[in-house]
C-alpha cells in the first residue's frame, strides 16, 4: 500500500455513529481540528509558464475583443487591456496532465506532446467557469467581475463557447509536437467524452437546487460527473500524450475521478465554513442560492422532523434570507454536517490512493500524486 501522508483526525470525543445517510461519522471537537492544510503542491507552479506559453500561443494571431474578454477571465490582463501580472485559478487540471506525462516518461518529448493536452484541459475548464457564472448569477471570480458582469451575459456565452472551440484546435497541436494521429484522436475522444459528463453533471446541480430531497449516492453521481470527469481526463490525457498506454491512462482516469471527489468535497466545505478573504466568495454563498452541497444534504438527512420542517420551509423560497442562512447554520453544527463532510473526503483520499496503486507509477511521480491529494484535503481556498 501507499504510505499516506496525511494526518490522522484527531481522537473523537465520546464517539457516536451516524449511518443514515450510508457512511459511518463521528462527532469531532471541532471540524477544524479533523484537517491539517498541506502546502500548495510544487507542481502546480512548476508548470504553470509552460501551459499558459501554450494557451497564449492559440490567442496570439486573434485580434477580435473577444479574446481580450478571454484573457481577462484567465487572468492575463484588465478589463482595460492592461498586463496583468497575478494568476487566474490554480491551474490544477493542466498541472496534473503534466505531472503524469513527467511522472510516467520524463523526457522532453512526453512534456512536448503532454502539452497541447494541458492547454486544452485549462481552455475546457474555464469554459464551464465562465458559464457556470451566469448560471448560478456569481458577480465576481477571484475578487474581480465575472465575465458576464464586465461585458454581458450574451458575450459571457460567447466567451464560453469560445473556450471550448480552443480547447479542440489546442489538443490538435499534439500531432505536431510528436504524438501519432491515432492518439491525439484519443485524446479528443477522452475530453469530448469528460466534457459531456461534466454538463451533464452541471445539469444535475442546477435541477438539485430545484429539489428538497437529494439523496447522497446522487450527490456523489453529480460531482463525479461534474468535477471528476474532467480531472480523471486530465490525468488521462497527459498518460496517452506520454506514452500511449491506453490501460494505464485508463487506471489513471479512475484515480483522477476520485481526486476530483476529493476537490469537490472540500470544495463544498469552503463554500460554508470558508474564510471569503481566501476564497474570494462569499462564506454563505451556497446556502444563499439553495446549491445542494454535501453539508446541506448530509443537514437534510440527518436533521430532527422540527428541524427538517424549517429547512424546507426555507429552501422552498426563492433565495434565503440571512435569517434562513442562519437556521440552516444552526442545523448544520447541530448535525455535525462539517464534520461528515471532512469525513467523507478522507474517503474519497483513501479511494484516491488505492487507485493510484495499481496505476504502476514510478516513485517520484507517485509522491507527487499524494502530496496533491494532502493539499486538496486541507486547502482553505
Amino acid at each position: 500500500m501507499l504510505e499516506r501522508a496525511r494526518p490522522s483526525p484527531q481522537p473523537p470525543r465520546a464517539p457516536s455513529t451516524n449511518t443514515r445517510v450510508g457512511v459511518t461519522l463521528r462527532t469531532h471537537q471541532s471540524a477544524q481540528e479533523c484537517i491539517i492544510a498541506a502546502p500548495s503542491p510544487a507542481a502546480f507552479q512548476r508548470y504553470q509558464a509552460a501551459y499558459i506559453d501554450e494557451m497564449q500561443a492559440l490567442l496570439a494571431a486573434r485580434p477580435l475583443p473577444i479574446y481580450d474578454m478571454i484573457r481577462y477571465h484567465l487572468g492575463w490582463q484588465e478589463a482595460n487591456g492592461q498586463p496583468r501580472h497575478a494568476g487566474g485559478g490554480k491551474g490544477m487540471r493542466p498541472a496534473l496532465c503534466l505531472l503524469t506525462a513527467d511522472a510516467l516518461d520524463g523526457s522532453p518529448g512526453a512534456r512536448a506532446r503532454a502539452l497541447p493536452g494541458a492547454a486544452a484541459v485549462e481552455f475546457v475548464h474555464n469554459y464551464s467557469l465562465v458559464h457556470d457564472d451566469i448560471q448560478d448569477g456569481d458577480e465576481q471570480r477571484h475578487h474581480r467581475p465575472t465575465v458576464w458582469v464586465q461585458w454581458s451575459v450574451g458575450q459571457g456565452i460567447n466567451v464560453g463557447d469560445a473556450l471550448r472551440e480552443l480547447a479542440q484546435l489546442a489538443l490538435r497541436r499534439a500531432h505536431a509536437a510528436g504524438a501519432d494521429a491515432e492518439t491525439v484522436l484519443m485524446a479528443m475522444d477522452a475530453l469530448t467524452h469528460a466534457g459531456l459528463e461534466m454538463i451533464e453533471g452541471q445539469y444535475l446541480d442546477l435541477t438539485f437546487e430545484q429539489r428538497t430531497e437529494v439523496a447522497l449516492s446522487e450527490y456523489l453521481d453529480m460531482i463525479e460527473r461534474k468535477t471528476g470527469a474532467m480531472i480523471g481526463c486530465s490525468l488521462q490525457i497527459g498518460a496517452l500524450l506520454a506514452t500511449g498506454d491506453q490501460a494505464q491512462a485508463e487506471g489513471l482516469r479512475r484515480a483522477g475521478r476520485r481526486l476530483g471527489l476529493l476537490f469537490q468535497i472540500r470544495d463544498d466545505y469552503l463554500g460554508i465554513w470558508g474564510d471569503s478573504a481566501r476564497t474570494g466568495k462569499p462564506s454563505d454563498n451556497d446556502i444563499r442560492r439553495r446549491k445542494k452541497s454535501l453539508p446541506v444534504v448530509y443537514t437534510f438527512a440527518n436533521a430532527t422532523a422540527p428541524d427538517r420542517t424549517a429547512l424546507e420551509r426555507a429552501y422552498s423560497q426563492r433565495e434565503l434570507s440571512q435569517a434562513d442562512v442562519a437556521t440552516v447554520m444552526r442545523i448544520a453544527a447541530e448535525t455535525n454536517a462539517a464534520e461528515a463532510t471532512i469525513r467523507l473526503a478522507h474517503q474519497q483520499y483513501d479511494a484516491f490512493l488505492t487507485e493510484l496503486e495499481g496505476c504502476r507509477v514510478p516513485a517520484p511521480g507517485r509522491d507527487e500524486f499524494v502530496a496533491v491529494a494532502d493539499f486538496l484535503l486541507g486547502r482553505d481556498h
